[in-house]
């Protein structure tokens, strides 16, 4: 305790290393859910009571923030559509009703938790516990960790792979050893000793006779089988001679009883005649069921097979069909974009015609005055010369005519 007090105070000073007076800032202590406004700490002499300010302000912000949660979770689902729940988020999320259950769902965590204590003798009893640390080898009373050493790296913390493989082996290698040595020195934890029995005596062998002795010996056997079954049948009559009086008593009485006996035959007789038929009948009837159940079981397998064909074929027409309507779809909607590519080349190919036209009367007018021009210009120069030329011959006989005047 004492030192989260020094790291506390440590923290808080590191906070204002320059020591300046900072003033209470109300708005973030008002903002904040956990400053002394709304969770004032008792070391600093302050105790809310029921009906307190701080007491009423921090219960209206408890449930001004419950409203503010309700609201978010409606804000989340404003169109109010049942959503389905959705298994692998909640599994994935730590936080869900999956891993965290809430109590206002009718979940408590707590309860029936006394089932799942231990209840053994070797744990509440010192007898036990004795015996338990008996039975525990001595690697789990007293065990030893070893700091495992950290590999030498090369440089910028790289290992080759020769010395990466060389320090595999180097651990591969120590690990054997190891188990060598626990097998070597570790006892069996469940060793018995197992005693041998007593070696039994050997069995007595008896010499195999000669045939004539084995005969003779054959003989003496019958004789006394003969003469002991002659000593029991004298042993049996005496007996009869002597309890004579009650032999005859008990058949006095036998025959008193011979009209109740011929009845219980009687009945026996009954009841397993009745036995008799009640098994031909229950025979007759298994027959009956048997090839009963064999016809019906034909049946119901012929119309079993004949509705999983038909239904295969229904799918399969079905799929056809779905295949067909695509495949007609596809076509209606290639034929679509060729008329529309043909529609689009012929506009074309006539505005390529309707230019390559104009393009030509362009150029035939153009020829045309162009000749013109030509035919023009070339009239225009003849014409000039033929003009000068008369002018000239006109000039000349002028000038003749007024030298002939002249001369005259």
């Amino acid at each position: 305790m004492e030192g989260k007090q020094d790291l506390r105070k440590l923290e808080k000073k590191r906070k204002n290393v320059e020591g300046k007076y900072e003033r209470r800032d109300i708005i973030n202590d008002y903002v904040d859910a956990g400053s002394q406004v709304y969770a004032p700490l008792m070391r600093f002499g302050v105790f809310l009571d029921r009906g307190s300010e701080q007491y009423n302000i921090k219960s209206h912000f408890l449930s001004t923030y419950d409203d503010l949660r309700k609201l978010e979770k409606k804000r989340k689902n404003v169109e109010g559509k049942y959503e389905r729940r959705d298994i692998i988020n909640d599994y994935v999320d730590a936080g869900s009703q999956v891993y965290a259950p809430l109590m206002r769902f009718g979940v408590f965590l707590d309860r029936g938790s006394e089932q799942y204590n231990i209840k053994s003798h070797f744990l509440s009893t010192y007898d036990g516990i004795k015996d338990l640390e008996d039975f525990l080898p001595d690697f789990m009373k007293n065990p030893k960790v070893k700091v495992p050493v950290q590999p030498k790296l090369g440089e910028g913390g790289f290992l080759r792979r020769e010395e990466r493989h060389q320090l595999q082996l180097a651990t591969l290698c120590d690990q054997m050893k190891k188990k060598k040595r626990k097998k070597e020195k570790q006892p069996l934890a469940f060793l018995q000793k197992v005693e041998k029995p007593i070696p039994r005596p050997p069995t007595p062998v008896v010499d195999q006779p000669e045939h004539d002795e084995e005969g003779n010996e054959l003989a003496v056997i019958l004789l006394q089988r003969l003469v002991r079954g002659r000593a029991t049948q004298n042993a049996m009559f005496e007996g009869k001679e002597k309890r004579l009086e009650l032999i005859r008593e008990l058949r006095s009485t036998h025959a008193l009883q011979e009209q109740g006996q011929s009845f219980c035959a009687q009945q026996m007789d009954a009841t397993l005649s009745l036995q008799r038929q009640r098994t031909r009948h229950e025979h007759k009837e298994n027959v009956i069921d048997q090839h009963l159940s064999e016809v019906q079981g034909e049946n119901i397998g012929d119309m079993f097979d004949f509705l999983s064909k038909e239904l295969i074929r229904l799918q399969e027409e079905r799929r056809i069909h779905a295949f067909s309507m695509l495949a007609e779809r596809d076509r209606r909607v290639r034929e679509a974009e060729e008329s529309g590519r043909r529609q689009v080349e012929e506009r074309r190919r006539r505005e390529e015609d309707e230019i390559f036209k104009q393009m030509m009367k362009i150029n035939q007018n153009s020829v045309d005055s162009y000749l013109e021009d030509v035919i023009l210009e070339a009239v225009d120069e003849t014409s000039k010369e033929q003009a000068r030329g008369e002018i000239q011959e006109v000039s000349k006989k002028i000038n003749d005519i007024a030298y002939e005047l002249e001369e005259t």
